[in-house]
């Protein structure tokens, strides 16, 4: 699974399609579902969010929203515009090795939007308007982002995990550091990152566009999926906020490494998932906790993402350490079938929407194995879950879950928990 909540399930009849995007792209379908309504179309591109000399924090966001917030310099309405008018939605999420704009919008307006979406950031132009948009709408993002307890633990521990590289750096910054961002430099960026070899494109649900005739044209060298160095031996912190909390974070597989990959999912969905989770019901009766798990699948390596946020969090740090100690032994028989089907019915149950779709394929193409995306048409993903069994999932747990990196978060005086 994977950093936005859920990204790891899709639907099997209704596939993304996810190509790169050459000089003309050739739009591919693969089971478009032509009983939805809209059409979730996203560009991915693998740049990294400080900058590519990891000294200018939030330039990724920076020039995503400025992109989307500019008209064309020959006339027109902006992305933000066209969306806006048409009534779908406008999506951009920055993470460290990579980012996304993503618009949802009615089937019948998708053609243009497309056509709207890659002339805009294949080819980017920034304004003076655009930046000063993107500024004020950066900072709130930032501003919120304080209040997010759970994203302040994930930066913290990734910045401890790895100790340089694009995961070292918080995706979105301070508020104040956009201020620092001047329009030559955005663009400058911007230009070099959503050019053509960085850029991949998913599109989910009704589809209505006509496949190109001709021979499939040859592809640009696609930039390599961005890796961060891990810290040899990642110490413990300590951060403020606006209320208490826990992380913990181990590195785990690559992407490459499909099954052990799909077994740190089985992992975050056997004990954390909302319902069914082992620490999850065992923190039930402590209703000021909110938890998370997760394992983040990237292309090298893989984290297992664990927050707990709320007054009495950090003295809960032990059941999860407990019950993560407990999967290094085989689970029982029937209890691990149980789980797996529990697991795989979460994967089926968690991606049905055409933007969830586009969002789930997107970041495992961008990531480097676009076919382990679930719902992918080889069935990767699905055939390593089949595959599983108790000695497997407990050997990867023996592998890679032993000491972790902690983080704390603690309430700063004078603030309102959130």
């Amino acid at each position: 699974m994977i950093a936005r909540a859920a990204r790891s399930a899709a639907a099997i009849l209704c596939l993304a399609s996810v190509l790169f995007l050459p000089a003309r792209a050739q739009l591919v379908q693969s089971h478009p579902d032509s009983t939805a309504s809209t059409t979730a179309i996203e560009m991915w591109f693998r740049i990294p969010a400080a900058g590519y000399d990891l000294k200018t924090p939030g330039i990724a966001r920076m020039a995503l929203a400025a992109v989307a917030a500019s008209r064309p310099a020959g006339g027109g309405s902006s992305i933000s515009e066209i969306v806006t008018r048409l009534g779908g939605t406008l999506t951009m999420e920055v993470y460290p090795d990579i980012s996304m704009v993503g618009v949802s919008v009615p089937a019948s307006s998708a053609p243009s939007v497309l056509g709207a979406l890659r002339s805009a950031y294949l080819n980017p132009f920034i304004s003076a308007a655009g930046i000063k948009a993107a500024a004020q709408d950066s900072a709130i993002a930032a501003a919120s982002g304080s209040f997010d307890s759970a994203r302040l633990l994930q930066d913290a521990l990734f910045a401890q995990l790895f100790s340089d590289g694009p995961a070292h750096y918080a995706p979105v910054p301070d508020a104040s550091a956009f201020a620092k961002l001047s329009q030559p430099d955005v663009q400058a960026f911007a230009t070099r990152a959503f050019a053509q070899e960085n850029a991949i494109l998913s599109v989910a649900g009704n589809v209505p566009f006509a496949v190109m005739p001709g021979p499939p044209r040859a592809l640009p060298q696609m930039t390599p999926p961005l890796d961060s160095t891990l810290a040899p031996s990642p110490a413990d912190s300590t951060i403020s906020g606006h209320a208490a909390g826990v992380g913990l974070a181990w590195a785990g597989p690559p992407i490459s490494d499909v099954r052990s990959a799909t077994a740190m999912d089985f992992i975050s969905d056997y004990l954390f998932d909302p319902d069914r989770g082992v620490v999850s019901r065992a923190l039930r009766s402590q209703p000021d906790i909110f938890s998370n798990g997760q394992f983040v699948t990237l292309h090298d390596p893989g984290v297992l993402l664990v927050t707990l946020s709320g007054q009495s969090a950090p003295a809960s740090q032990q059941t999860v350490l407990d019950s993560i100690a407990a999967l290094r032994q085989p689970l029982d028989a029937a209890a691990f079938a149980a789980a797996r089907q529990a697991f795989l019915y979460h994967i089926m149950s968690q991606t049905q929407t055409p933007l969830q779709r586009a969002d789930n394929s997107g970041w495992y193409a961008a990531e480097g194995n676009a076919q382990y995306a679930p719902g992918d048409a080889s069935g990767t993903y699905l055939q390593a879950a089949a595959s599983l069994d108790p000695q497997f999932v407990a050997r990867v747990a023996q592998k890679y879950l032993e000491r972790p990196v902690v983080v704390r978060l603690i309430e700063s005086a004078g603030t309102t928990p959130s």
